[in-house]
């Protein structure tokens, strides 16, 4: 076998080996886009985190849970996002008794449980589309 043969043959082989393991970063990291997409939902989720936390602040001072997240908003020091970060529908909000109530998304991509989520978002994970949080002021998170 001749010096020249091998040489080909082993810059084949790295060749073959290069473009593989491209691959398979991209797959397992997914792409800028999809990336993007769950960047954005990430976002989401912060936002419906932060409506959450003035939802029972808000019940804490007022005895009640607000009538809607206008009214939750007004409140002074109120700094809240209620729209979807990449222009989709609005957040929603619907107290469903004393106790109870929900916030609603639109989310691009569903949550991986457990790969890119920390233990903090478990009560945060979602599929992909339109999904809504069913909240309980004895809820933790």
């Amino acid at each position: 076998m001749s010096h020249g043969n091998w040489g080909s043959r082993l810059l084949w082989a790295a060749g073959i080996v290069t473009a593989l393991a491209v691959a398979a970063g991209v797959w397992i990291i997914d792409s800028p886009a999809q990336q993007r997409l769950q960047r954005l939902d990430d976002s989401r989720v912060q936002d419906l985190r932060n409506l959450d936390s003035a939802i029972r602040s808000y019940r804490q001072s007022h005895d009640q849970l607000p009538s809607d997240l206008a009214a939750l908003a007004a409140q002074p020091g109120m700094a809240l996002n209620l729209s979807d970060p990449q222009g989709g529908p609005d957040y929603r909000y619907r107290r469903l008794d004393e106790s109870h109530f929900e916030l609603c998304a639109r989310f691009a991509t569903a949550s991986n449980v457990g790969l890119r989520r920390g233990t903090a978002f478990n009560a945060w994970n979602h599929p992909s589309g339109e999904h809504c949080y069913r909240r309980s002021l004895q809820d933790e998170d």
